[in-house]
C-alpha cells in the first residue's frame, strides 16, 4: 500500500470511528432466534426513545451496499437491510437492493418496492435466513452521509442509512 493510500485509510478510520475487531467480536454477526425473540418481547426501546446508540455493519453487507450505490451512478438507489438488535445497537448482517425508481435527487419505493420486499422476506426463514428487516438504505450521490434512528418508542425498530459516494460529487 502506498504512503498516500495508507494515510487516506488512516484518516478514514479516524473520521468514521472504525475499530478493528477480533474473533470474539465476530459472534455479533451470528443470529440467535431465542435471544432476538426475548429482546423484541422486552422492547427496552419502548421505555427510552434514545435507546439505540450504534450501528454495526458486516463487511459483506457494507460491500453490497457500496456496490449497489455505485451501480446507480448519479441516480439514487435503495435497498433493505437485514439483521438483528444487540443491546443498544443495530447489527446489519445482509442487504438486498429494491427495484425502485430513482432520480438524481430522490428515490421512490412505491408499490412495486413494497411487494418485492414482502416477496423477498417471506420465504427467508425457510431458507435459514431468520434475520428481520432492520432498516433501509439509499444513496445520495454527492451530498451527505447520515444514519437516522426512527422514533424508537414504537414497536417497530428501524434505521435509515444514507450512503454518499464522494466519487460522484457534483460540482458547479
Amino acid at each position: 500500500m502506498s504512503a498516500g493510500a495508507a494515510q487516506a485509510r488512516q484518516i478514514f478510520e479516524v473520521e468514521n470511528d472504525i475499530k478493528i475487531v477480533g474473533k470474539a467480536d465476530d459472534a455479533r454477526y451470528f443470529y440467535d432466534d431465542s435471544e432476538q425473540e426475548a429482546l423484541r418481547a422486552a422492547k427496552p426501546w419502548a421505555q427510552d426513545p434514545n435507546w439505540f446508540k450504534d450501528v454495526h455493519i458486516s463487511a459483506v453487507a457494507l460491500i453490497k451496499m457500496v456496490m449497489h450505490a455505485r451501480s446507480g451512478g448519479a441516480i439514487e438507489v435503495m435497498g433493505s437491510m437485514q439483521g438483528k438488535i444487540e443491546g443498544r445497537a443495530f447489527i446489519v448482517l445482509d442487504v438486498f437492493p429494491l427495484p425502485v425508481e430513482g432520480t438524481e435527487t430522490r428515490v421512490n419505493a412505491g408499490q412495486e418496492g413494497n411487494e418485492f420486499l414482502v416477496n423477498y422476506t417471506t420465504p427467508c426463514p425457510k431458507l435459514a435466513r431468520r434475520e428481520h428487516v432492520v432498516g433501509w438504505y439509499h444513496s445520495h450521490p454527492g451530498t451527505s452521509v447520515s444514519a437516522v434512528f426512527y422514533p424508537q418508542m414504537y414497536a417497530v425498530t428501524f434505521i435509515q442509512l444514507i450512503l454518499t459516494l464522494f466519487g460522484w460529487c457534483m460540482h458547479s
